[in-house]
């Protein structure tokens, strides 16, 4: 990010003002106790489809909008009916995406703290503040007022490139929303961690094995291992909490399968890297899974 915009964002205390009360909004919608609604919440967030939803389905109102611009110009060098009905419905296809951005964007922000939740929040404000800019053209397209309409829409493009640029630059600078295990590597061949008996039946103890954080569960007194940190928001996962055979991450209560790192509930989306273990002469021993 440029470093005078984000000195600007941290000078900015009404995203805090603003961002307290809906994350708590938000958290009261999707109750951890709530079988229904953590299942909407994981439909969401995207762990059906094995990464974030919200990047994908971003790539709609962009695109129709992108398409709307280009069609208002050609529309308006030409003066051909067909292009400006043609512009009307991406429009509209780009709004109806919009929505479904909106909802899949506000999960995954609810979950977000610090920087990456003001830069969240602004990114949010704009993409909201451009489709209520495409929805007043739409309704002075419909009015008969064309010209406001496509002003307007033009208006909402250029609040669209800010926010699409303050989306990527919280994914690919501040780091929200990717894989945090993607470059670690686990051992290749078995590796010593700890001997068994640290290990407790029912809980989860942190290892190292490579270099790499390892976390050790011991369910009837059988060992399992995952990594360590936390794919979702790089916490440690030894901090968190073992049901069964259900890990909960303590940041965010991203839940997981200790026997092949299987994500459960979210808001992570990612399976957590897993490994294959062994015990020689009362020693904890681990391999990277493959595949």
């Amino acid at each position: 990010m440029f470093p005078v915009l984000r000195e600007f964002i941290k000078t900015q205390s009404w995203l805090d003002t603003l961002g307290d009360p809906l994350q708590k909004l938000l958290m009261g919608f999707f109750p951890q106790d709530d079988p229904t609604r953590k299942q909407l919440q994981n439909f969401l967030n995207g762990v059906w489809l094995g990464h974030p939803l919200h990047p994908m389905v971003t790539d709609v109102p962009v695109g129709a909008w992108t398409s709307t611009f280009v069609l208002d110009v050609a529309a308006s060098v030409t003066d051909t009916d067909g292009l400006e009905t043609a512009a009307d419905l991406t429009l509209l296809v780009g709004l109806l995406g919009a929505y479904s951005s909106a909802a899949s964007g506000l999960t995954d922000w609810m979950d977000t703290y610090g920087e990456e939740r003001q830069l969240g929040l602004l990114h949010g404000v704009t993409m909201l503040t451009t489709t209520a800019l495409y929805s007043l053209s739409l309704l002075a397209r419909l009015s008969g007022a064309r010209s406001t309409g496509v002003n307007l829409a033009h208006l909402g493009y250029l609040l669209l490139a800010g926010g699409a640029y303050l989306g990527g630059d919280e994914v690919y600078d501040v780091g929200y929303g990717v894989n945090h295990t993607a470059f670690q590597h686990g051992p290749g061949k078995f590796t010593a961690v700890m001997a068994e008996a640290e290990v407790p039946d029912g809980g989860l103890t942190k290892g190292e094995a490579g270099g790499v954080p390892v976390l050790l569960a011991k369910v009837d007194g059988r060992v399992y291992a995952l990594d360590d940190t936390c794919v979702h928001a790089g916490c440690s996962l030894a901090g968190g909490s073992l049901s069964g055979t259900v890990v909960t991450c303590p940041c965010h209560g991203s839940q997981y399968d200790v026997r092949d790192g299987r994500v459960l509930n979210g808001p992570a989306t990612m399976n957590e890297p897993s490994y294959e273990v062994k015990i020689v002469e009362g020693v904890v021993e681990v391999k990277q899974r493959s595949g």
